[in-house]
Protein backbone atom coordinates (compact mmCIF):
# COMPACT_ATOMS: atom_id res chain seq x y z
CA UNK A 1 0.00 0.00 0.00
CA UNK A 2 1.30 3.45 -0.96
CA UNK A 3 0.19 6.46 1.07
CA UNK A 4 0.22 10.04 -0.18
CA UNK A 5 -0.63 13.05 1.97
CA UNK A 6 -2.15 16.07 0.23
CA UNK A 7 -1.67 19.25 2.28
CA UNK A 8 -4.14 21.98 1.34
CA UNK A 9 -2.40 25.37 1.31
CA UNK A 10 -4.14 27.18 -1.55
CA UNK A 11 -6.63 29.43 0.24
CA UNK A 12 -6.11 33.03 1.25
CA UNK A 13 -5.54 33.77 4.94
CA UNK A 14 -8.64 35.04 6.73
CA UNK A 15 -9.11 37.74 9.39
CA UNK A 16 -5.94 39.62 8.46
CA UNK A 17 -3.46 36.80 9.05
CA UNK A 18 -0.27 38.74 8.21
CA UNK A 19 1.48 35.97 6.26
CA UNK A 20 0.54 32.96 4.10
CA UNK A 21 -0.53 30.28 6.56
CA UNK A 22 1.81 27.72 4.99
CA UNK A 23 4.80 29.96 5.82
CA UNK A 24 3.92 30.85 9.42
CA UNK A 25 6.22 29.44 12.08
CA UNK A 26 4.92 26.43 13.96
CA UNK A 27 7.61 24.91 16.19
CA UNK A 28 11.37 24.51 16.03
CA UNK A 29 11.73 27.05 13.27
CA UNK A 30 9.52 25.04 10.92
CA UNK A 31 6.63 26.51 9.01
CA UNK A 32 3.14 25.06 9.24
CA UNK A 33 3.73 23.30 5.91
CA UNK A 34 7.20 22.04 6.85
CA UNK A 35 5.92 20.71 10.16
CA UNK A 36 3.09 18.78 8.52
CA UNK A 37 5.36 17.47 5.76
CA UNK A 38 7.73 16.15 8.42
CA UNK A 39 4.86 14.48 10.28
CA UNK A 40 3.58 12.69 7.19
CA UNK A 41 7.06 11.65 6.00
CA UNK A 42 7.86 10.15 9.42
CA UNK A 43 4.61 8.19 9.19
CA UNK A 44 5.66 6.73 5.83
CA UNK A 45 3.71 8.97 3.45
CA UNK A 46 4.67 10.81 0.32
CA UNK A 47 3.82 14.50 0.52
CA UNK A 48 2.13 16.75 -2.00
CA UNK A 49 1.11 20.35 -1.28
CA UNK A 50 -1.58 22.31 -3.12
CA UNK A 51 -0.90 26.05 -3.36
CA UNK A 52 -2.86 28.90 -4.86
CA UNK A 53 -3.30 32.45 -3.58
CA UNK A 54 0.28 32.83 -2.30
CA UNK A 55 1.89 30.23 -4.54
CA UNK A 56 5.14 32.11 -5.23
CA UNK A 57 5.83 32.85 -1.56
CA UNK A 58 5.04 29.30 -0.48
CA UNK A 59 7.25 27.81 -3.19
CA UNK A 60 10.11 30.11 -2.18
CA UNK A 61 9.82 28.97 1.44
CA UNK A 62 9.60 25.26 0.54
CA UNK A 63 11.99 24.54 -2.35
CA UNK A 64 12.25 20.80 -1.65
CA UNK A 65 8.56 19.99 -1.47
CA UNK A 66 6.41 18.83 -4.37
CA UNK A 67 3.81 21.58 -4.83
CA UNK A 68 1.03 21.78 -7.39
CA UNK A 69 -0.98 24.90 -8.14
CA UNK A 70 -4.74 25.31 -8.11
CA UNK A 71 -5.28 28.24 -10.44
CA UNK A 72 -8.91 28.45 -9.27
CA UNK A 73 -8.18 28.32 -5.54
CA UNK A 74 -10.87 30.87 -4.74
CA UNK A 75 -13.60 28.58 -6.10
CA UNK A 76 -13.73 26.10 -3.23
CA UNK A 77 -11.78 23.74 -0.99
CA UNK A 78 -13.04 20.85 -3.09
CA UNK A 79 -11.41 22.39 -6.17
CA UNK A 80 -8.03 22.29 -4.41
CA UNK A 81 -8.63 18.73 -3.26
CA UNK A 82 -9.31 17.67 -6.85
CA UNK A 83 -6.09 19.27 -8.10
CA UNK A 84 -4.17 17.36 -5.45
CA UNK A 85 -5.97 14.09 -6.12
CA UNK A 86 -5.38 14.32 -9.85
CA UNK A 87 -1.64 14.79 -9.35
CA UNK A 88 -1.38 12.07 -6.69
CA UNK A 89 -3.36 9.46 -8.62
CA UNK A 90 -1.60 10.22 -11.88
CA UNK A 91 1.77 9.63 -10.23
CA UNK A 92 0.57 6.48 -8.48
CA UNK A 93 -0.80 4.95 -11.68
CA UNK A 94 2.45 5.64 -13.50
CA UNK A 95 4.80 4.45 -10.77
CA UNK A 96 3.10 1.21 -9.68
CA UNK A 97 -0.40 0.64 -11.09
CA UNK A 98 -0.79 -2.65 -9.17
CA UNK A 99 -0.14 -1.11 -5.77
CA UNK A 100 -3.19 0.25 -3.95
CA UNK A 101 -3.04 3.92 -2.97
CA UNK A 102 -4.35 5.60 0.16
CA UNK A 103 -4.71 9.38 0.08
CA UNK A 104 -4.77 11.59 3.18
CA UNK A 105 -6.14 15.13 2.81
CA UNK A 106 -5.21 17.68 5.48
CA UNK A 107 -5.46 21.51 5.86
CA UNK A 108 -2.18 23.39 6.32
CA UNK A 109 -3.56 25.40 9.26
CA UNK A 110 -3.83 22.28 11.42
CA UNK A 111 -0.11 21.57 12.01
CA UNK A 112 -0.35 19.89 15.43
CA UNK A 113 -1.19 16.47 13.95
CA UNK A 114 0.90 13.66 15.49
CA UNK A 115 2.93 11.02 13.65
CA UNK A 116 1.37 8.16 15.62
CA UNK A 117 -2.11 9.37 14.67
CA UNK A 118 -1.23 9.17 10.97
CA UNK A 119 0.21 5.68 11.45
CA UNK A 120 -2.92 4.56 13.30
CA UNK A 121 -5.20 5.83 10.53
CA UNK A 122 -3.14 4.08 7.86
CA UNK A 123 -3.19 0.77 9.75
CA UNK A 124 -6.95 1.04 10.08
CA UNK A 125 -7.33 1.62 6.35
CA UNK A 126 -5.13 -1.40 5.56
CA UNK A 127 -7.79 -3.64 7.07
CA UNK A 128 -10.32 -2.70 4.41
CA UNK A 129 -10.65 -2.93 0.63
CA UNK A 130 -8.27 -0.33 -0.72
CA UNK A 131 -9.84 -0.33 -4.17
CA UNK A 132 -13.34 0.14 -2.80
CA UNK A 133 -14.83 3.54 -1.98
CA UNK A 134 -13.83 3.68 1.68
CA UNK A 135 -13.20 6.78 3.77
CA UNK A 136 -12.02 7.32 7.34
CA UNK A 137 -11.84 10.37 9.61
CA UNK A 138 -10.37 10.75 13.09
CA UNK A 139 -12.39 12.16 15.94
CA UNK A 140 -11.29 13.64 19.23
CA UNK A 141 -13.68 14.12 22.12
CA UNK A 142 -16.57 13.28 19.75
CA UNK A 143 -15.57 16.04 17.30
CA UNK A 144 -14.77 14.96 13.75
CA UNK A 145 -11.32 15.99 12.55
CA UNK A 146 -8.62 15.76 9.91
CA UNK A 147 -7.01 14.27 7.89
CA UNK A 148 -9.64 12.70 5.69
CA UNK A 149 -8.32 9.30 4.59
CA UNK A 150 -9.50 7.95 1.24
CA UNK A 151 -9.04 4.61 -0.43
CA UNK A 152 -8.01 4.70 -4.07
CA UNK A 153 -11.59 4.00 -5.11
CA UNK A 154 -12.95 6.84 -2.98
CA UNK A 155 -10.28 9.23 -4.26
CA UNK A 156 -11.17 8.43 -7.86
CA UNK A 157 -14.88 8.95 -7.20
CA UNK A 158 -14.26 12.22 -5.37
CA UNK A 159 -12.56 13.52 -8.50
CA UNK A 160 -15.89 13.15 -10.28
CA UNK A 161 -17.99 14.76 -7.53
CA UNK A 162 -20.27 17.59 -8.58
CA UNK A 163 -20.77 20.85 -6.75
CA UNK A 164 -18.23 22.88 -4.77
CA UNK A 165 -18.71 21.75 -1.16
CA UNK A 166 -16.17 19.22 0.12
CA UNK A 167 -18.15 18.08 3.15
CA UNK A 168 -21.21 17.39 1.00
CA UNK A 169 -19.11 15.37 -1.44
CA UNK A 170 -17.56 13.35 1.39
CA UNK A 171 -20.97 12.38 2.78
CA UNK A 172 -21.43 10.11 -0.23
CA UNK A 173 -18.72 7.84 1.22
CA UNK A 174 -20.16 7.83 4.75
CA UNK A 175 -16.69 8.17 6.33
CA UNK A 176 -16.11 5.91 9.29
CA UNK A 177 -14.87 7.67 12.41
CA UNK A 178 -11.92 6.50 14.47
CA UNK A 179 -11.47 7.91 17.97
CA UNK A 180 -7.90 9.10 18.62
CA UNK A 181 -6.09 10.67 21.57
CA UNK A 182 -4.75 13.55 19.53
CA UNK A 183 -6.31 17.02 19.86
CA UNK A 184 -4.26 18.04 16.83
CA UNK A 185 -6.91 16.50 14.57
CA UNK A 186 -9.34 19.28 15.52
CA UNK A 187 -7.07 22.24 16.42
CA UNK A 188 -7.33 24.83 13.66
CA UNK A 189 -4.87 27.76 13.84
CA UNK A 190 -6.41 29.90 11.12
CA UNK A 191 -6.59 33.37 12.71
CA UNK A 192 -4.14 35.66 14.54
CA UNK A 193 -6.18 35.21 17.71
CA UNK A 194 -6.00 31.43 17.52
CA UNK A 195 -2.24 31.58 16.91
CA UNK A 196 -1.68 33.89 19.87
CA UNK A 197 -3.74 31.66 22.16
CA UNK A 198 -1.56 28.67 21.23
CA UNK A 199 1.88 30.32 21.08
CA UNK A 200 1.50 33.41 23.23
CA UNK A 201 2.66 35.80 20.51
CA UNK A 202 1.41 37.22 17.20
CA UNK A 203 1.95 35.14 14.04
CA UNK A 204 5.49 35.29 12.62
CA UNK A 205 7.09 33.93 9.48
CA UNK A 206 9.22 30.81 9.76
CA UNK A 207 12.96 31.34 9.18
CA UNK A 208 14.18 31.15 5.57
CA UNK A 209 14.65 27.58 4.29
CA UNK A 210 17.98 25.81 4.27
CA UNK A 211 18.91 25.29 0.65
CA UNK A 212 19.71 21.64 0.03
CA UNK A 213 18.70 21.66 -3.62
CA UNK A 214 15.25 21.03 -5.03
CA UNK A 215 13.87 17.62 -5.85
CA UNK A 216 13.65 16.79 -9.51
CA UNK A 217 10.42 17.13 -11.42
CA UNK A 218 9.59 15.74 -14.81
CA UNK A 219 7.00 16.73 -17.36
CA UNK A 220 5.22 19.99 -17.97
CA UNK A 221 2.45 21.79 -16.15
CA UNK A 222 -1.01 20.53 -17.01
CA UNK A 223 -4.14 22.57 -17.46
CA UNK A 224 -4.74 22.91 -13.72
CA UNK A 225 -1.29 24.29 -13.05
CA UNK A 226 -0.17 20.98 -11.51
CA UNK A 227 3.21 19.67 -12.51
CA UNK A 228 3.87 16.01 -13.27
CA UNK A 229 6.07 14.62 -10.54
CA UNK A 230 8.91 12.15 -10.80
CA UNK A 231 8.67 9.20 -8.37
CA UNK A 232 10.93 10.90 -5.84
CA UNK A 233 9.09 14.20 -5.93
CA UNK A 234 6.73 13.21 -3.11
CA UNK A 235 9.64 12.71 -0.76
CA UNK A 236 10.79 15.28 1.74
CA UNK A 237 13.31 14.94 4.50
CA UNK A 238 11.94 15.17 8.05
CA UNK A 239 13.99 18.35 8.44
CA UNK A 240 12.26 19.96 5.47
Amino acid sequence: MKAVAIILAAGKSQEKMPHPKANIEHEGGKSFLQSLASTFVKAGCGVLGVVGSDAAAVREQHPSLMLVTNEHWERSLLASVKVGLEAALQEARGADPENAVVVMVHPVDMPALRVNTVKTLLKEMERGDMKGAAALRPEYDSAVGWPVVLSQGAAEKLLQAEGEDLETALKAFNPRRLSVKDPGVIVNINTPGAYERVFGKPPVLAPPPKRRGTLKRSGAANGTGAETASPTSYAASPEE
